[in-house]
């Protein structure tokens, strides 16, 4: 029987930080953790800490049309 995936707000903004950034390999690149901690995270199998989260939040406010050398930058 597969793992019920958590839907929550903070799974929410992750899944949408993703698809913002063109998948969760290029998200993970971008939070600087491992695509693993990633997974875990979305699954809601751990929650992130509050710099991810409020990082994952910026690059949804900023959409799918933010230029790499902003979204690189770190908080």
């Amino acid at each position: 029987m597969p793992l019920a995936v958590a839907d929550t707000s903070v799974t929410r903004t992750l899944a949408r930080a993703a698809r913002a950034v063109g998948g969760a390999a290029r998200l993970a690149e971008l939070l600087d953790v491992t695509e693993a901690e990633l997974g875990e995270w979305l699954d809601g199998r751990r929650e992130p800490p509050t710099s991810i989260y409020m990082h994952a939040l910026d690059l949804v406010a900023r959409g799918p049309f933010a230029s790499s050398r902003r979204a690189r930058k770190r908080h």
